[in-house]
């Protein structure tokens, strides 16, 4: 968990709200080892297991809606400094990527409460019963999730997974961060004895985020293909940040789209993103599947050299990590 936050450390975060600034909390030490993300399909409850690469339809991935193994020890929603930290890390993620249509996230109490629920049943398995709302699931055998927001974005460095910014299991957690259209999410997080749905390795925290919209869809063609949808429209051919934002969301603040309060001056304007590098990048060897997926959007063919522009531009930021061959990602 956090430690105890001064008053002057509140008007430094609250500042950071009036100011719509980006705001850093310096991480502490964490051990995500397991998170776990899934897609859903276009008007369909199927969803898609990483660990076996099985294809299962609901009942036999989604969790229970209840603590029917009285696992939980304690319920601990979020105060106001970690609503805050949580939305400021998603937003600071979502300013990084190169895209037009990228709207700023804003925290949900309804969304918290499901989130909260959820993360009381100590189930790793997906929640039931979601409409339209997307989830991320973390457990460790410590308690600080500081850096699991963190943890979700930067599954798109990772060279072995080459993710596309479209669904695959080995990134579906960054996915669903920076899926454009998402503008409303809400966290919880729960001590137990022991985490369902993960075996072996101690965990007894378990962090769940809510997302609304939610990300990771895909849907099948006609020819039997599936077609993963991109997280969102890149700034490329021209196109600024911030160019092609909502009618709702009109107004641009660091590259997101957001709804200005009747005094706020509506702001379109947007620096260019930064020049990609011209090296030449190696091509990554997708993962077998038994789905074949589409050809990939003209606009996302600029992936490797975006990774790897932002890959320096997150490690000046980022704090102690974990070792690599440690955390694990199932989708």
């Amino acid at each position: 968990m956090f430690t105890s936050i001064t008053t002057t450390a509140f008007i430094f975060i609250f500042t950071y709200f009036d100011g719509l600034q980006a705001f850093t909390v310096q991480h502490l030490i964490g051990e995500a080892d397991i998170s776990h993300s899934g897609p859903v399909q276009v008007d369909s409850n199927r969803q898609f297991v990483n660990q076996h690469r099985d294809k299962r339809w609901g009942g036999h991935f989604y969790g229970g809606s209840t603590d029917w193994n009285n696992l939980l020890v304690e319920s601990v929603p979020l105060d106001e400094y970690q609503k805050a930290k949580v939305v400021a890390e998603h937003n600071r993620y979502r300013s990084i990527v190169p895209s037009t249509n990228m709207r700023m996230v804003y925290w949900s109490e309804e969304l918290a409460a499901s989130a909260q629920r959820h993360a009381n049943t100590c189930d790793f398995r997906h929640s039931r019963g979601r409409r339209n709302v997307g989830e991320n699931i973390w457990a460790s055998p410590y308690g600080n999730y500081s850096d699991a927001v963190q943890r979700w974005f930067q599954e798109v460095y990772d060279s072995r997974c080459g993710c596309n910014h479209a669904y695959k299991h080995c990134c579906g957690h960054y996915v669903q961060v920076v899926w454009a259209d998402t503008n409303l999410i809400g966290c919880g997080y729960a001590k137990c004895r022991d985490i369902q749905g993960v075996s072996g390795r101690g965990h007894k925290h378990v962090f769940v985020c809510h997302y609304n919209p939610q990300g990771n869809l895909f849907f099948v063609t006609g020819n039997g293909q599936m077609y993963t949808i991109p997280a969102f429209k890149w700034a490329t051919g021209g196109k600024q940040k911030c160019g092609e934002c909502p009618s709702d969301a009109p107004a641009c603040n660091n590259g997101l789209c957001y709804k200005p309060s009747a005094n706020d001056p509506i702001t379109t304007e947007q620096a260019h993103p930064p020049t990609q590098p011209q090296s030449t990048t190696q091509q990554t060897e997708t993962e077998e599947s038994d789905v074949t997926e589409a050809s990939e959007p003209a606009e996302q063919q600029s992936t490797s050299k975006y990774v790897k522009m932002n890959r320096r531009e997150l490690s000046k930021k980022k704090s102690l990590m974990m070792k690599e061959d440690n955390f694990v990602t199932r989708s």
